[in-house]
């Protein structure tokens, strides 16, 4: 793992199902090169992928340890938000991927009656029905990305 070991960014994946279990132990292994120091953030990099239920007590105590713990999945949405959009902005990924992934994390989140990440779903299903329009929608998307960009999600957890 490249970036830095971010806590909240992977609360907010595991809350949305978009961390399987047996990625844990990875993340835990990146934590420790970069010098974070925890007896669960040991444990867990030594896991073997097979042994889901002691990945699954380890994560839970390190987020725990963390603060962590209680993200809801609209919580979980929104910060997932912000790091897509990180990501937009910074050319990492395309827009159009981008909306997708906010556009899969929202329909797996199950949250019916959350209706903030709707302009990234329609500028990405719209975008996909009217190639022509590419431009427009690659723009609004990364107008929305902005904004998210400069949302402050820690407020809410």
């Amino acid at each position: 793992m490249s970036e830095t070991f971010n806590l909240s960014q992977l609360e907010a994946m595991w809350v949305l199902g978009l961390l399987l279990g047996e990625e844990l132990p990875e993340h835990a292994a990146s934590a420790l090169e970069e010098g974070f120091d925890s007896e669960a953030i040991l444990q867990l990099s030594i896991c073997s992928p097979n042994e889901a239920e002691q990945i699954h007590q380890l994560f839970e105590r390190i987020l725990a340890e963390g603060g962590g713990g209680k993200m809801s999945k609209v919580d979980a949405l929104k910060h997932y938000a912000k790091q897509i959009s990180t990501s937009i902005l910074s050319d990492k990924i395309s827009p159009l991927e981008g909306a997708k992934l906010i556009w899969r994390a929202t329909i797996n989140s199950q949250e019916r009656e959350f209706h903030e990440l709707d302009s990234f779903i329609y500028a990405a299903s719209e975008m996909e029905d009217r190639p022509e329009d590419k431009e427009f929608f690659e723009k609004a998307i990364r107008e929305e990305a902005q904004r998210w960009e400069a949302t402050d999600v820690s407020r809410n957890l």
